[in-house]
């Protein structure tokens, strides 16, 4: 089975185009997996001979357009779409989307007929679901100004939001983009001395609004439903259930002792362990542990949550 890029190590030149096209991969995608697998575009329009449109002939591809389409503006959109499968260069972005992801290659021009007298043409390298960098260029990341070509009717269009889509595929980001990156990681930076002030009443009462925000729910009162527990939550969609211990100030040995008692629980997926000023050792210790169910928050972390929950307001209250 031929690799498609996302298999690959990744690119790791920018990648140019003079110009991007969308392509439905057969009625209800029943093209796309054997496209991306084998590298190719595959293309329908099995009432048009192949070989009028090598010729060039547009105006009988035009004729025998109206003739699954009487009105004249259809059938000019049909013929654009025919005449863009045959005549984009190796310069054209092709996109199409599946599994929940976008996916992208080149193509050589030369079209080929199917038995069927479908179109295709071969994909240069591979098809592929990631940026240069490797990440996946999944539909929940994307801009709905480009996921609106989803919606056209029919079967090629162009992408009107090609700097948008190269930026993406690059790993970058417009301008405007990286300018509110800034100020939000700016924002986090401000927030760590102001986080590593609170007392620890408050930096408890902080991490319950954090997970508060993401959806968790309190099973019960703090620090009254389980020992060595100060936040017992719960997620009222999938019923996972998580415990959290917040200290303001942590040695190593102290974080070590609740890996041993967490390790002991009964009823939790994960345990967050929570302070905004941990010593040397325990920092040390957190990076030479791998241990994806105990969970070390601390206040790199708690900044970032602050900031994304919507919690600064309070924060600053808090602090003034």
């Amino acid at each position: 089975m031929p690799e498609t890029l996302s298999s690959r190590k990744h690119i790791k030149a920018p990648v140019n185009a003079e110009r991007a096209l969308f392509i439905k991969l057969g009625e209800g995608g029943r093209w796309e997996s054997g496209c991306l697998r084998d590298g190719t575009l595959q293309f329908g329009y099995q009432e048009i001979p192949h070989e009028v449109c090598v010729s060039g002939d547009w105006l009988e591809v035009e004729r025998l357009a109206r003739g699954f389409s009487k009105d004249k503006g259809a059938a000019t959109r049909h013929v654009n779409q025919v005449r863009e499968f045959y005549e984009a260069n190796d310069r054209v972005l092709w996109i199409t989307f599946h599994s929940d992801r976008l996916w992208w290659c080149f193509s050589d021009p030369v079209v080929t007929r199917l038995t069927g007298n479908e179109k295709a043409r071969r994909v240069i390298g591979a098809w592929s679901d990631c940026d240069i960098n490797g990440e996946h260029l999944l539909k929940g990341k994307l801009s709905g100004r480009l996921l609106a070509v989803q919606k056209f009717q029919g079967t090629i269009c162009s992408v009107s939001e090609l700097d948008y889509l190269l930026h993406k595929i690059n790993g970058t980001v417009e301008l405007h983009v990286a300018a509110a990156q800034k100020a939000f990681e700016k924002l986090q930076e401000a927030l760590v001395p102001i986080i590593r002030n609170l007392h620890e009443n408050d930096l408890e009462i902080l991490t319950d609004l954090v997970f508060r925000q993401a959806g968790w729910q309190r099973v019960g009162v703090s620090g009254g439903t389980e020992k060595d527990i100060d936040l017992d939550l719960i997620s009222p969609v999938t019923g996972e259930r998580i415990a959290v211990q917040v200290k303001s100030k942590a040695k190593a040995a102290v974080w070590r002792a609740y890996r041993e008692k967490y390790a002991d629980m009964r009823g939790f997926s994960r345990f967050y362990f929570v302070t905004h000023s941990p010593d040397e050792d325990l920092r040390k210790a957190v990076e030479a542990a791998d241990d994806q169910d105990f969970v070390f928050w601390g206040v790199d972390q708690l900044a970032s949550q602050v900031v994304r929950g919507g919690l600064t307001g309070w924060l600053l209250d808090k602090a003034a």
